[in-house]
């Protein structure tokens, strides 16, 4: 069977608010004004894909859950136009939607759900400084273009070429865990080893890590912790809760530490793996604390394991150390986050490359 992977082109009014009001009609924007997609600007992303990465327009990067829609680069594109991104913006976007169509990353799942989850981006190697994603102070401030637009894009693809009206963006709060980010680690003030070399990269290779990501909440040391072990028992009891579904089993949760917290825990002698292990023994919820009828929710695993425990057993935050997902962002301050993620979804990290599978050099 053949399949026209050619984006649809429309003939509309040649007016900023006409074209603004048919697209917002037709339920293909995030509510907020769009950039139009002429085929003046749409032209010059797909210029610069075929010259960085040898893609053509009608090259298939992914089908997206849950209708099966065919993200070509032309409506990758299109999408990115929309959402104010620059040529440059393409490499890493595409990448991007090859992560999320990747069957363990369960994108529809994450489409379709209630919970408040959305796709998070981090960038790893030169790329990040290359397009200028902010990994530093204030990293999802309206200030970096890149950050703010490439996380725009990638929800209006998920939107306009994998959703179906009625069947998506049903979370219960909706953008209140949806603003679009795309952000980068901060490699330069990171003690260990970056995601991407963790996950068997060259560092100088460039990578995106898509994490199923619901709202963050901030765990406030406020300075007080003065050794990596004290700070160790605030992370451990901010991050395990009832309502952290990752206790639930088969998640895997996030921990974004700001640089100064990261240097505590290493120059107190911690490696990441260390960290990990330290919060998987001690970020526990006490089963007691759980309403039984919760308990309906937990993973076939967790309630073979525990279902029927001593009240008093303590269930851990993830179902190995290594699900722990840790990344240094952020600047000056003692301020972290604790991010738990959408079970029944891997974070997924692909490298960004040209079309022939050689990585992206910049």
């Amino acid at each position: 069977m053949n399949v026209d992977l050619s984006a649809r082109t429309l003939q509309l009014e040649d007016s900023y608010d006409a074209i603004n009001a048919w697209f917002l009609e037709h339920d293909l924007t995030d509510g907020l004004p769009i950039v139009p997609p002429t085929e003046a600007r749409v032209v010059p992303m797909l210029a610069y894909a075929e010259r960085t990465l040898g893609f053509g327009a009608t090259d298939l990067i992914a089908p997206l859950a849950p209708k099966q829609g065919l993200a070509t680069v032309e409506k990758i594109a299109t999408n990115a136009v929309m959402a104010g991104c620059r040529p440059e913006y393409m490499p890493v976007l595409i990448a991007c939607v090859a992560a999320i169509g990747e069957p363990r990353f369960n994108l529809d799942a994450l489409q379709t759900s209630t919970h408040n989850t959305s796709p998070l981006p981090i960038v790893n190697g030169p790329i990040a400084k290359a397009i200028n994603l902010n990994c530093g102070y204030n990293y999802t401030g309206s200030s970096w273009q890149s950050t703010a637009a490439i996380g725009r894009a990638l929800r209006l693809v998920m939107s306009n070429v994998g959703g179906t009206p009625g069947s998506i963006n049903i979370h219960t709060q909706g953008h209140i865990a949806r603003f679009e980010h795309c952000i980068a680690e901060n490699e330069t003030e990171n003690p260990w080893h970056p995601l991407h070399v963790e996950h068997g990269f060259d560092p100088g290779t460039s990578t995106v890590t898509v994490i199923a990501a619901c709202p963050a909440a901030m765990i406030d040391d406020n300075g007080g912790s003065q050794s990596a072990r004290d700070l160790l028992r605030t992370l451990a009891s901010s991050i395990a809760y009832v309502g952290n579904r990752n206790t639930n089993g088969e998640g895997q949760p996030l921990l974004i530490l700001a640089p100064q917290h990261a240097r505590l825990l290493a120059n107190g002698g911690y490696s990441k793996a260390e960290v990990k292990h330290f919060l998987w023994e001690h970020a526990r919820v006490r089963v007691g604390d759980i309403p039984a009828g919760n308990l309906v929710s937990f993973s076939r695993r967790n309630m073979k394991l525990y279902a029927e425990v001593d009240p008093e057993y303590r269930i851990p935050i993830a179902e190995k150390p290594e699900d722990i997902v840790i990344v240094v962002m952020g600047g000056a301050g003692t301020h972290s986050l604790s991010v738990q993620t959408r079970l029944a979804c891997e974070h997924v990290t692909v490298p960004i490359q040209r079309k022939d599978g050689t990585p992206l050099r910049v």
